[in-house]
């Protein structure tokens, strides 16, 4: 519809110009003399914006200065590229009109001399495109720009307009936004031809279409339209003008600028790496030297952390030496063993012995790390040590040694395995041993006897576990292990039951096969049920394994 619109739009305009032409060949002296321009008029319009806006000059690149070619038939509806440089021409020109009607409320120039001059302005601004110099005088007759009382309605000013038409016509609604948009064009288009044939239905005379619709165009872009005639959605909407694709060229630009940061910042991160890489070994070469004179000027609080250096010196002092009274536990990679310090602070001191640490570079770089984490349920790192010990074969490998806050609620391995009153452990029973012995118990109606004692002393002080509340979170615990993961309750059914939101219901006897030997304890020792309490046959499939 848009394109119907603006070829309907060019033909009239170069129509209008040549109708003119021929009026001018009968009442405007010879067309020598109406190139010509008296040096004291001077144009009223400033053709200054041919240079900044962009337009397209394709058509004008090879123009053929055929006379006929410039010239369009009333039923043509393709145009050569002659024809179509003189209705760029025309657009171009056009805005300049635009702009001088929304300063001056004037549509066309008011004499001859004046059109001359203005179009020698316009020609010599497209001379700087490297065009043929003598466009303006091919395309144009200086008489068609000149206003007269007999073209379209008698309409020369925008109060004529007015009241010729009304305060308000569908085009001050449809093309003042945004004309960008193909629908609002489209839209401004359809009510400027419809300002056309208003125009006309008060003209009476059908050979005035052109002008009228000349007319039309100017109003919009000079009054109506809230961005102005030199606006590009203007210029490509109203004035049919074919904008320079700056879209390539731009997406080109973006592209290698994008291109040119992202190899600098790749390059600065290359660089800061390698800064980093060559500053981490120089520090490393300068703390695990162990064998120069420095280890005794390092400083005692390591850089960027809150841990802190130790000598081995102040370790040794600390666990007199390691004593075997200071012992504590063994770990999973090291010996832990008590310790004061010269402040009197109490530390556990555990000695590395098997680790996967590759280096020292990589055990500091894990206290560095471990030394900034902070959880009320992780023990508090508070230093290390890194020295060299003197093997028996003589050579020389790395001690290490972190120390950390000393926890006098003694270890987890105590706790869950405590020794008797003999000093001895307690023979402890095996997992399977004791879900098989708390089962039994429940089923036979003993689960008080699953609890351990402790819990049940003191039980109307304030500090008391109820009796009941236990109980259930027995038979929770043994719902959860059930052997049929089916039967197993979602952890949000199990919170309840533990919070006492709901009942924790009847716990389904485990299948038969589980009284099989080959689920009873490696030593033999097992707990046994009566058989009807596991009758129930299950396949192998639906069983955890």
């Amino acid at each position: 519809m848009k394109s119907e619109f603006l070829n309907l739009f060019l033909v009239v305009l170069l129509s209008f110009s040549v109708s003119l032409t021929k009026i001018s060949s009968s009442s405007a002296p010879a067309s020598d003399n109406n190139n010509s321009t008296s040096p004291d008029i001077k144009c009223p319009m400033d053709v200054n914006y041919v240079l900044r806006i962009p337009w397209s000059t394709r058509y004008c690149r090879n123009y053929d200065k055929t006379p006929q070619d410039s010239k369009i038939s009333d039923n043509t509806t393709s145009v050569s590229d002659s024809n179509q440089c003189c209705q760029t021409l025309l657009s171009v020109y056009g805005i300049a009109f635009a702009e001088r009607l929304k300063a001056t409320n004037l549509f066309q120039l008011p004499n001859l001399e004046t059109s001359i001059s203005c179009l020698h302005d316009f020609q010599s601004k497209i001379n700087t495109f490297s065009l043929s110099p003598d466009l303006t005088s091919l395309c144009f007759d200086p008489l068609q720009f000149v206003i007269s009382p007999n073209v379209c309605a008698s309409i020369e000013t925008t109060q004529d307009w007015v009241k010729t038409l009304g305060n308000s016509t569908i085009l001050d609604s449809a093309c003042r936004p945004d004309l960008s948009d193909l629908t609002a064009c489209d839209a401004c288009l359809a009510a400027a031809t419809q300002v056309q044939s208003q125009l006309l239905a008060i003209d009476g005379n059908k050979s005035h279409s052109v002008p009228c619709f000349y007319f039309t165009v100017l109003y919009a872009a000079g009054i109506v339209n809230k961005f102005g005639p030199q606006s590009n959605a203007a210029i490509s909407c109203i004035f049919n003008l074919q904008l320079k694709n700056k879209k390539g060229h731009s997406a080109l630009i973006f592209g290698l600028t994008g291109a040119s940061l992202g190899v600098l910042v790749v390059c600065l991160i290359l660089g800061l790496y390698s800064w980093w890489a060559k500053k981490w070994r120089g520090r490393g070469d300068q703390s695990f030297d162990l064998g120069s004179e420095e280890m005794e000027s390092r400083p005692r609080t390591r850089p960027n952390t809150v841990s802190i250096w130790f000598e081995i010196n102040e370790i040794e002092k600390a666990t007199d030496n390691f004593s075997s009274k200071n012992f504590i536990g063994r770990g999973g990679f090291g010996i832990v063993y008590k310790g004061t310090l010269a402040d009197g602070t109490v530390v556990a001191v555990k000695r590395v012995i098997e680790s996967d640490f590759q280096g020292n570079d990589e055990f500091c770089n894990e206290v560095e790390i471990i030394s900034n984490l902070k959880h009320r349920n992780l023990v508090p790192l508070r230093g290390c040590c890194v020295t060299a010990e003197n093997q028996t074969d003589g050579y020389e490998e790395s001690g290490r040694y972190l120390i950390y806050d000393y926890m006098p609620n003694g270890n987890l391995d105590d706790h869950l395995f405590p020794a008797n009153e003999g000093g001895t452990r307690k023979q402890t029973l095996t997992w399977p041993q004791r879900k098989n012995w708390a089962w039994s118990m429940m089923k036979s109606g003993k689960i008080d006897e699953v609890l351990d004692s402790a819990l049940l002393k003191n039980e109307d002080s304030a500090n008391a576990n109820p009796k009941g509340i236990m109980e259930r979170f027995v038979l929770v615990g043994i719902l959860c292990a059930h052997v049929m993961v089916a039967l197993r309750p979602t952890i949000l059914d199990a919170l309840k039951m533990l919070e006492g939101d709901i009942e924790v219901p009847p716990i389904p006897d485990r299948p038969a096969p589980l009284m099989h030997p080959s689920f009873q304890g490696g030593d033999g020792n097992t707990f046994s049920i009566s058989p009807a309490l596991s009758a129930l046959k299950l396949k192998a499939g639906d069983m955890l394994r």
